[in-house]
């Protein structure tokens, strides 16, 4: 009997210690940019602290309607996303947390031939002897086509890129590019589906950047919870997972 009591009340004071929580679910409104490393560090976390990841992954021009529709603890959006956001009072005070940025890459079809990108001269030819290019929208607020037409006008080729030029999403831009039926894309380096490969990054000189950042929304219910998650995304260990996503971790090197 008195095993018994022993055991319950042991039990007890692991519940009732300060130092132990329930498991939580920390609900995680993110683009979809970010995605692949934040995932992986997600599995990771859950294993080591038996708290939950729900991740709802948007375009950035849906954030503000899920945030209207439905609860969340934390956002992963680019920094004008999150700036107008925490302007109006939707994030928490203090919690904003730089992530990492994502540049612009060349991609073509897996087995066509890879053409030179690696200097701003080698860039331009390549681009001006395209017979047609896709990329992101450049109507859509903080999104890469915006960030594209900035390098093109920074290489003084942007008049003459836009006849053979369309607009298309990330997936639909990349499929084209696996059928044939577009010889380049322009898009945020991300990992790359089957039919389509990586000519190499925007050469630095004309390089651009968008830039993520993770903070606590004011309204969120698991707030602790939320802050240990921002500190394993952030942490060193976590660099190598971002990379490996052809992500550059902040701090910027």
């Amino acid at each position: 009997m008195r095993s018994v009591r022993a055991v319950a009340t042991a039990a007890l004071v692991l519940i009732l210690s300060p130092g132990i929580s329930a498991a939580a679910d920390i609900r995680v409104l993110s683009v979809g940019s970010v995605q692949i490393a934040t995932k992986i560090i997600a599995a990771e976390f859950e294993k080591s602290t038996g708290h939950k990841v729900l991740f709802t992954i948007v375009s950035p021009d849906r954030i503000a309607g899920q945030l209207a529709n439905a609860p969340f603890d934390m956002l992963i959006a680019s920094v004008p996303v999150i700036e107008a956001l925490d302007k109006t009072g939707g994030i928490r005070a203090g919690t904003r947390t730089p992530l990492a940025r994502a540049g612009i890459g060349v991609m073509v079809r897996d087995g066509a031939p890879v053409p030179d990108v690696a200097t701003p001269a080698a860039f331009t030819k390549t681009l001006l002897a395209a017979r047609s290019i896709v990329h992101g929208d450049p109507m859509l607020p903080n999104q890469s086509g915006v960030v594209t037409m900035r390098i093109l006008a920074k290489a003084g080729i942007l008049d003459a890129v836009r006849p053979k030029a369309r607009a298309a999403g990330l997936a639909e831009g990349l499929a084209m590019v696996a059928k044939g039926e577009v010889e380049l894309a322009l898009f945020n380096q991300v990992e790359l589906p089957a039919g389509v490969r990586l000519a190499g990054a925007v050469p630095v000189p004309l390089q651009d950047y968008t830039f993520y950042e993770v903070a606590l929304l004011a309204n969120g219910a698991v707030p602790d919870e939320a802050r240990h998650f921002i500190g394993r995304m952030t942490s060193p260990t976590a660099r190598k997972t971002w990379e490996a996503a052809l992500l550059d971790a902040y701090p910027y090197r």
